[in-house]
């Protein structure tokens, strides 16, 4: 086959950059299912398959477009342009390979609902953050020698103003980068963890991924993501609800305020009737095979709180259970005739006389 007219129209640089866009639009879907998570959902790959395979469209008619406008030769500016951008982008790409690799070497295995997947161990993860820069190191230096840089005075001029910048940015980035690598290390908080963060019950979510800055939480009570820099979780209360204090599993309490006329009778046939009712209800995976505790937890001058203790191992469905064990106990208060309303704080000395 006669290749001269490649040589005519295309000089040695752009004829790189040419094949390898080619090979990479070619085997696009195909490179990117090695390089990306299999755990990522179909949607996010769709896109990033449609930016990568635009990205090289775009490359592509660039290049042939140069060649006919200007054959043989070239303009220099764009085909530099091409080449930094494509060097940019393969480390990119040979970054998230790598992090795999290593993820799957060092990494570890944990249950994400019904799926298994290798998540980022302080191992892993120290050796990510050393490959990822070296390949910054080998992309800063292609990129140098792609823009004409030769003399090392030059090279080292470059090197040496982002390495000013490094320097000026590292109190915005470092810390993150620290925290995360403690985080991980210390391994009271790993992917797959439910978490309460604060006080507030209701900030419940489980620990999605924790990343080179952020870590990446699925609010369970919203259904939405929360991304929290890791230096501001380390310095946060985490309340971590997959970490059991003993074998029987997460204690949870269920509290409620009557009226002292209420008996301690009452109150234990109203307890027991509602976890009589919870066993009953497949959706609401209490151990059972647990005795139920029920105390007086809280005395005052209207009222008295008592509370029922008892366990659960689903932490991922623990909003859902608290709120259906609230609903059985106005259910059975209801049928047993007890009052959970408030005790009013005052009553009438007398009424009017007819």
């Amino acid at each position: 086959m006669n290749l001269e007219w490649l040589n005519e129209y295309f000089s040695g640089m752009e004829q790189v950059l040419l094949i390898a866009n080619i090979l990479l639009l070619i085997f696009s879907r195909r490179l990117l299912k090695i390089i990306f998570p299999e755990h990522d959902d179909e949607g996010l790959f769709r896109s990033r398959l449609n930016l990568f395979r635009a990205a090289s469209v775009v490359a592509l008619v660039i290049i042939i477009s140069t060649a006919i406008m200007h054959p043989g030769s070239g303009a220099v500016w764009i085909t530099r342009t091409l080449g930094v951008m494509l060097a940019i982008y393969l480390a990119w790409l040979t970054f998230y390979f790598v992090a795999r690799l290593i993820r799957r070497r060092w990494g570890g295995e944990r249950k994400r609902g019904d799926e298994t997947v290798f998540v980022e161990t302080y191992n892993s993860r120290l050796l990510t953050v050393i490959a990822g820069a070296v390949i910054f190191v080998i992309t800063l230096v292609a990129v140098i020698r792609i823009m004409g840089y030769s003399t090392l005075l030059e090279a080292g001029g470059v090197l040496g103003v982002v390495g000013v910048m490094l320097a000026i940015t590292q109190s915005s980035w470092v810390p993150d980068l620290v925290s995360g690598l403690v985080i991980l290390n210390s391994r009271l908080i790993e992917e797959g963890d439910i978490i309460q963060l604060g006080e507030d019950c209701d900030q419940i979510g489980m620990v999605f991924r924790t990343k080179v800055f952020f870590t990446e939480i699925l609010h369970l009570a919203n259904n939405h993501r929360i991304l929290i820099q890791n230096s501001k979780l380390r310095g946060m209360t985490v309340h971590n609800l997959s970490r059991f204090a003993s074998a029987r599993g997460l204690r949870e309490s269920l509290s409620i305020n009557v009226s002292y006329e209420v008996t301690e009778e009452q109150v234990n046939g109203l307890f027991e009737q509602v976890i009589e009712y919870a066993r009953e209800n497949p959706d609401l995976p209490i151990e059972n095979q647990y005795e139920v505790e029920i105390r007086a937890t809280r005395g005052g001058d209207y009222a008295v709180e008592w509370t029922c203790f008892y366990y659960i191992k689903e932490t991922r469905q623990v909003l859902k259970i608290r709120q259906l064990m609230l609903a059985l106990v106005l259910k059975v208060a209801r049928e047993q005739g007890i009052g959970l309303q408030t005790p009013v704080l005052y009553q009438l000395e007398g009424k009017p006389e007819k």
